[in-house]
């Protein structure tokens, strides 16, 4: 019988990662989130889990055991959204990356995984991101990324974020996030090519020649990327912001058959649309949730085989000393 991984939700959020990876089998343990109406779902959801508000004043100690620790920091500091004004790892947002390293330095989970924006590759010349790697390289981890879309996971709209996953002591995250045989190339991008990237996962929208409209915003193109406005009928619909954004979608074979492009009530109010905006995509976390499942299973059994190859007990872990810490503004940082 399968062990359940108990999971650490770090930058909670209104619970994505915890239910994607609750679908993947997997128990919550422990939630983290500042924002007042993120708690409130968080509390609806999972009345019975340790919810910790300001991960400033997290002790390490106090955090639950288990072998996963997920969550994506704040990505406003390195956000493409902010042209101009990212300040990178030095924001006071995005980089409360650096506490929570202090936190995996001293508790070393088995598995940690991270979601952020594409942005974070190249923020500050890609030297934030290479502070990312480098940081959990030196605790001992094997470290992995892909930029994955939803659109390939059975979602009406493209939503490119990066996927770290880090193993602690072996080199388990390529093989979660590399399935052998998982993509089927697209010659050209903007087809909508709905072929599955993961096993398990339906369709998004289907052959019909679908439009998508979305209103134009200042600045905002109709080529402008995933954050465009205007309307396309590729078979992509735009990137759901937390703004509310989004509008309708509908085909020209039936010209009267319209319906909300998001699937979500106009009704709702700005909380909610924030919190949807910011959310991650369940169905990508449901699969490296199924993934990491997989592997963990088969490493374990070789630590049982030969305890000796593979030896997950914590270690005595140090922040890097060649990386910077939090900057001294971190403290009073807003809700994400």
């Amino acid at each position: 019988m399968i062990k359940k991984l108990r999971v650490a939700s770090f930058f909670s959020g209104i619970g994505g990662f915890d239910l994607g990876l609750e679908r993947a089998g997997m128990c919550v343990v422990f939630q983290c989130e500042i924002n007042e109406f993120c708690k409130k779902v968080l509390r609806k959801h999972w009345p019975n889990v340790q919810l910790e508000s300001d991960i400033l004043q997290v002790n390490a100690d106090n955090i639950p055991e288990a072998e996963l620790w997920a969550g994506g920091f704040p990505c406003q500091d390195v956000s493409l959204a902010n042209q101009g004004k990212r300040k990178g790892l030095e924001g006071f947002r995005s980089g409360l990356f650096y506490k929570y390293a202090e936190l995996v330095a001293k508790r070393v989970p088995r598995w940690i995984l991270i979601e952020n924006v594409p942005g974070l590759l190249n923020s500050n010349e890609g030297k934030d991101f290479q502070t990312v790697i480098s940081t959990l390289d030196e605790l001992g981890y094997c470290v992995s990324w892909r930029i994955l879309d939803a659109k390939y996971f059975g979602t009406p709209q493209r939503r490119r974020r990066v996927y770290v996953i880090a193993s602690f002591g072996t080199f388990g995250s390529a093989e979660v996030l590399f399935e052998p045989d998982a993509t089927e190339q697209v010659y050209r991008s903007g087809l909508g090519k709905k072929d599955l990237v993961a096993s398990g996962f339906g369709i998004g929208l289907g052959k019909e020649p679908y439009y998508l409209l979305q209103h134009a915003t200042i600045g905002r193109k109709a080529t402008a990327g995933p954050q465009a406005k205007g309307f396309r009928n590729d078979g992509e619909a735009y990137t759901l912001d937390s703004r509310g954004s989004a509008d309708v979608v509908c085909s020209t074979i039936a010209p009267f058959r319209m319906r909300k492009a998001t699937g979500v009530s106009c009704r709702m109010d700005g909380n909610r649309y924030r919190a949807v905006g910011n959310a991650v995509a369940v169905p990508i976390i449901e699969w490296l949730g199924q993934r990491i499942h997989v592997v963990d299973s088969k490493l374990q059994e070789k630590e049982n085989a030969c305890t000796d190859d593979f030896n997950y007990e914590p270690i005595s872990a140090t922040f890097p000393s060649n990386v910077s810490k939090a900057p001294a503004n971190i403290a009073g940082y807003g809700s994400p």
